[in-house]
């Protein structure tokens, strides 16, 4: 037995949906998307900026040497006394005068033909530490 229903008798019951909540949360959800995008995007970029000041100060780190080494000896008015000790230095070590565009390496190589990092470390030790100015007078221990 069939039972038919008459089309005009039929009510046809939907689910209440609140339109302007859905529409809130798909907003939301948008704006966490574009704010994920926006800081993924801006992390990226300060990756990319300090690689690149990574690399550009390990590329001009000691690779080209110093122009013509400026090495005065003890004797040119430098009291001894109050600089060094006479009993670690022995006669004909002196100064060097920091140029532009040294670095310790480029100093090393240019006073010394033996090991290069040993010559700086010893540089750093007497001077104390491993920063250097223009102008600078270095101790420049006796090889």
């Amino acid at each position: 037995m069939a039972l038919a229903l008459d089309p005009r008798y039929v009510v046809v019951i939907h689910p209440t949906v609140d339109r302007s909540a859905a529409a809130g949360r798909r907003r939301e959800a948008h704006e966490v998307y574009v704010r994920r995008r926006l800081m993924v995007a801006l992390l990226g970029v300060m990756i990319a900026a300090a690689a690149c000041l990574g690399v550009r100060a390990l590329a001009s780190r000691g690779d080209a040497t110093a122009s013509i080494p400026t090495v005065t000896p003890l004797s040119a008015g430098v009291s001894t006394a109050s600089v060094i000790d006479p009993v670690v230095y022995g006669q004909g070590s002196g100064f060097y005068v920091v140029r532009p565009g040294d670095t310790l390496w480029s100093i090393a190589s240019s006073l010394t033909d033996g090991s290069i990092s040993s010559f700086v470390d010893d540089l750093v030790e007497l001077n104390g530490g491993s920063s250097i100015d223009v102008g600078q007078r270095l101790i420049v221990p006796a090889r």
